[in-house]
């Protein structure tokens, strides 16, 4: 029963170690598994950017930035998920939350040189 479980153990820490390897996927399981990775990261970063931009504004900006940011969750959740097969598309929400990653980032380097436009908070 021992070796039974160290085998198990071995394959699972072989496969683990192999799927972190995303360069050279070997299947779609690696690719689905990869694509997750890189999304949770995109999605801490997008979480990072927003708190770091939210600090610069005054409450009025806060608010639109935070209507901004839950409009844009409802267009990524509409667009990446379909809810008839109740599934989400990883790919999808990884390239629109990438997007929504960048244009946080323009507004940032824009408050941070220009000032924080309120007009640019809404898009």
């Amino acid at each position: 029963m021992h070796k039974i479980m160290l085998g198990l153990l071995c394959y699972v820490v072989a496969t683990l170690t192999y799927a972190d390897n995303c360069d050279k996927t070997r299947n779609t399981y690696d690719d689905i598994y990869c694509t997750n990775k890189i999304y949770a990261s995109a999605d801490a970063d997008l979480n990072k950017n927003y708190q770091q931009l939210r600090h610069l504004l005054n409450e009025t900006q806060q608010k639109i930035l935070k209507k901004s940011q839950l409009a844009w969750i409802h267009y990524r959740d509409e667009q990446c998920s379909d809810d008839r097969q109740n599934s989400v598309d990883v790919q999808c929400r990884l390239s629109t939350t990438q997007e929504r990653n960048q244009w946080l980032l323009e507004r940032l380097r824009e408050c941070q040189t220009v000032g924080c436009k309120t007009t640019r908070l809404s898009e």
